[in-house]
């Protein structure tokens, strides 16, 4: 048992939390998030081996959506590299392309980040190659450390993730990403009635023809910017010609 001091609560994730915030299909991300704050107060052991997995389970989560679905034998590293390169660095027309050096930076200090974390797993998580259960081990701070790096790894991709497929749909789209398109299609569509319950026209476009769907929402995408370039078809799966 790990209790922390009276009166002072156990770390929470806020950045991973708010980041999946109402976000389709995070409930899995969530349940693993809640693991980790749980391992933290009872067993801060398990807390090196949940950290590491949330964040390869985050990041294979953005590249299946994104079209581009990871390979089995990429470890953490790879699968944060293979991520990054495929986000968007910038917003939508910022001024000063430049400023990708710093990001960059940023992602090289993530990759160290993540790094250092599977290290620790692997040196100290509890169910690492059968580590004898009198060796030495880390205490709270360090289990905290690694909860930290995968909160602050986690809210970045996620955030960015969710930013980017708001603006150019992915492969694998989710209907509660889209709220102003499909308030926007229901306000010009009349409701269908179904044996006497009215069901929103975008909802069924949306899980009946996910393609008309997708068309619909490009063209919404394409007005919303005046210039065409919310347009789907340049995908958020293409690799940076500038990634390293």
């Amino acid at each position: 048992m790990a209790d922390n001091p009276p009166g002072q609560p156990g770390f929470q994730m806020v950045g991973a939390r708010s980041a999946i915030l109402d976000s389709p299909g995070a409930e899995a991300i969530e349940q693993q998030i809640d693991a980790i704050e749980n391992a933290l107060t009872n067993v801060p052991d398990f807390a090196f081996d949940l950290s590491k997995t949330l964040v390869e389970s985050v990041c294979k989560t953005v590249l299946a959506d994104i079209g581009y679905p990871a390979e089995s034998k990429w470890d953490a590293p790879r699968l944060l590299k293979e991520t990054t390169n495929r986000l968007a660095l910038l917003p939508r027309g910022h001024p000063h392309p430049a400023a990708r050096d710093s990001i960059k930076r940023t992602i090289g200090g993530l990759l160290q980040t993540i790094q250092g974390l599977c290290e620790l797993r692997n040196k100290y998580g509890t169910a690492s190659h059968g580590r004898d259960s009198s060796s030495a081990k880390l205490d709270l701070r360090h289990a905290t450390l690694a909860a930290q790096a995968a909160d602050t790894i986690v809210s970045f991709l996620y955030r960015m993730h969710r930013d980017t497929r708001m603006q150019t749909p992915g492969a694998r789209m989710y209907y509660g990403d889209y709220v102003d398109f499909n308030d926007a299609f229901d306000r010009d569509n009349d409701p269908i009635q179904l044996g006497g319950v009215e069901l929103q026209p975008s909802r069924v476009l949306f899980y009946g023809d996910l393609e008309a769907y997708k068309a619909a929402l490009n063209e919404y995408l394409a007005e919303q910017s005046g210039a065409g370039d919310g347009i789907a078809n340049g995908s958020p799966g293409e690799p940076d010609s500038e990634a390293e």
